[in-house]
C-alpha cells in the first residue's frame, strides 16, 4: 500500500495541522547537523505535514488516521537531540507533542505527566510537591521534553550514578 498523504491531511484538517514548508522543515529537524556524517545523511529529510495534538484523543485520532492511509508517523518533543532520533526518515507525519504539557500527578518516586512537559517544569513540579528532584535529566533540560528525553533513550546528568534510560 502506498501512503495517501492527501487523504490523511484532509481527515486531520480540523486539528492543529501545519502545512507551511518552512515550519514543516523546522519540525523535521533536531541537532543532527552537529555531526558531519549525519548532516550528509539526514539534511534532505523532511516530513509531509505536522500535527500538534492537544490531548490523548487527538493522538489516537492522528495515529488511527495515519495508519488507515499508510502514512509514516514520527513523534517529536522539542527536537533537542543530536542524533536524528526525531527525524521523519520516510516523510509522512510529524506528531509534535509539545502542546501536551501537563503534569497530572506527583507521587513519591514517580510522576504521571504528558509527553510535552519540559524537564525543567517537571523538576519544578516535583520540588514544589514534595521536595523531590529528577535523578537524571538531559543537558538541555530547560528546553527538552520528557517524552523526547525518554524516546531518545540516552543518558544525561545523573546517569553515571543512576544508569541510562535503556
Amino acid at each position: 500500500m502506498q501512503a495517501n498523504i492527501a487523504a490523511a491531511k484532509a481527515a486531520l484538517a480540523h486539528l492543529d495541522l501545519e502545512e507551511k514548508d518552512v515550519a514543516i522543515k523546522a519540525a523535521s529537524r533536531d541537532f543532527f547537523w552537529y555531526s558531519p556524517v549525519l548532516k550528509d545523511r539526514l539534511d534532505h529529510v523532511t516530513a509531509d505535514f505536522v500535527v500538534r495534538p492537544r490531548n490523548e484523543a487527538e493522538v489516537i485520532e492522528v495515529l488511527s488516521t495515519c495508519y488507515a492511509h499508510d502514512v509514516p508517523v514520527t513523534t517529536r518533543g522539542a527536537g533537542t537531540g543530536n542524533y536524528g532520533q526525531a527525524m521523519p526518515l520516510e516523510g509522512g507525519c510529524v506528531l509534535h507533542l509539545r502542546n501536551m504539557d501537563k503534569v497530572r500527578e506527583v507521587h513519591p518516586g514517580r510522576v504521571i505527566c504528558e509527553p510535552g512537559v519540559l524537564l525543567k517544569d517537571l523538576d519544578a513540579a516535583t520540588k514544589e510537591h514534595s521536595a523531590q528532584e529528577l535523578r537524571m535529566f538531559s543537558s538541555t533540560w530547560a528546553t527538552a521534553t520528557i517524552g523526547g528525553f525518554i524516546a531518545g533513550g540516552s543518558g544525561g546528568v545523573g546517569s553515571c550514578t543512576w544508569g541510562a534510560l535503556r
